[in-house]
């Protein structure tokens, strides 16, 4: 069966805050620089009312049950705490919260905001730093500096918070950074940081890196090899292939195990749970079939009309999930945690029983395993350490075997 994280958790709420500063070359988030004080008000307004809606479509269990709770964005930082204890409120009414995320970006964390934060409930602060190199942060379009992001660490810890993620992000061709990146992740485990998310640049077609040639996937291997040793001698557990942390991450949890989460907010996207008209669940999306742009990746999100906030908190449910979708879902997300695929829930699932001397006669898989990129661990099968860079093109491989 699935190894679930012990945490109390088994559903999560995630709230998209599109709002930003200034907006990065290679973001692909739904996000606007864009925006009034009215804006902001319409749309925390809209959130609230979204939130109570999809809550009731949420099973009351006779005991009050635990959630996971993540603004993320956008940058959520960019606002005081007493912006979010009304949605706090209506979370705490009905759950009981295990942790709740705050993504932040250090060019505008103001030092008192830590405490607020903190006193309204979040306990855990990521910091979207992305790298510690003057060199990779000017070409990313970050405005802040190694410094600030040193000082932002020191006053979260100050604060009280105790877990406190920072995100980097690798894959830049060779010659931009100047900075070895596991010296960044010394530098920040020094500061106080209790885990990084470290992901690959990709260049995607709605960014201002649409016909950039920055990314090299030669060095994207390369470095990734020398996160993870930096990692493990740092004593950051990998939880998943991007993610490397001291502290358990209860909320990347719930999307890594397959588990459903509420999203709301415009460019959200959720997972209502498995009932018996939709047995493996059903996704939906808030917000336009296609969100306009003042320019790649500045989105056209206009607050202040009736008719287009409707249209910015619009709800599009998907088909209900089939048992194919929800087992390729699964396969995609498990090869990325340690411990992956589960052989007799692959069984149980599938209805299979032969599933497992299938997948195990495979040609590919057979060679991986005899390479040592695949590990045969008892009932589980996962992908070594360094191989989870290359995870995607073995998720193709254990799907074809299911169909």
């Amino acid at each position: 069966m699935i190894s679930f994280p012990k945490q109390k958790s088994r559903i999560g709420i995630y709230l998209h805050i599109p709002f930003c500063p200034h907006i990065c070359p290679y973001c692909d988030f739904v996000k606007t620089s864009k925006f009034t004080k009215k804006d902001v008000n319409s749309f925390f307004s809209e959130l609230s009312a979204q939130l109570e809606f999809f809550l009731k479509k949420i099973p009351v269990s006779t005991n009050k049950e635990y959630a996971t709770v993540y603004f993320g964005g956008g940058t959520p930082g960019l606002f005081d705490a007493f912006v979010y204890k009304p949605l706090i409120d209506i979370i705490r009414d009905r759950f009981y919260i295990e942790e709740m995320t705050l993504e932040t970006n250090p060019l505008t964390n103001i030092k008192r905001r830590f405490s607020d934060y903190l006193s309204v409930g979040f306990d855990r602060i990521t910091l979207g730093a992305q790298s510690l190199c003057p060199e990779t942060l000017k070409i990313l379009g970050r405005k802040h500096t190694r410094e600030t992001v040193i000082k932002n660490i020191k006053w979260a810890h100050a604060a009280g918070f105790n877990n406190i993620q920072v995100d980097l992000i690798y894959g830049l061709k060779k010659e931009i950074r100047t900075i070895n990146i596991a010296d960044e992740i010394q530098e920040l485990n020094e500061a106080g940081a209790t885990g990084v998310s470290a992901y690959a640049l990709s260049i995607e077609k709605r960014t201002l890196f649409a016909n950039k040639d920055i990314a090299c996937d030669e060095n994207a291997a390369l470095e990734y090899s020398l996160l993870l040793n930096k990692c493990k001698s740092l004593g950051f557990k990998q939880l998943e292939t991007s993610n490397f942390s001291k502290m358990e991450t209860y909320h990347n949890n719930i999307y890594w195990y397959g588990m459903p989460y509420v999203g709301i907010g415009t460019g959200a996207h959720g997972l209502l749970p498995s009932s018996e008209e939709h047995p493996f669940g059903i996704r939906y999306r808030i917000g336009e079939e296609e969100i306009k742009s003042y320019a790649p990746g500045n989105d056209e999100l206009i607050f202040s009309q009736q008719e287009n906030r409707m249209k910015n908190f619009s709800i599009h449910f998907e088909p209900s999930r089939t048992k194919q979708e929800y087992l390729e879902e699964m396969i995609f997300t498990l090869l990325r945690t340690p411990k992956g695929i589960s052989l007799s829930w692959l069984e149980k699932v599938t209805e299979n029983k032969k599933i497992s001397q299938k997948i195990l006669a495979n040609a590919k898989i057979k060679r991986g395993i005899e390479e040592g990129k695949i590990i045969l661990d008892n009932d589980s099968i996962f992908l070594f350490d360094e191989e989870k860079i290359r995870g995607d093109l073995w998720v193709s491989e254990f799907i074809s075997l299911i169909k």
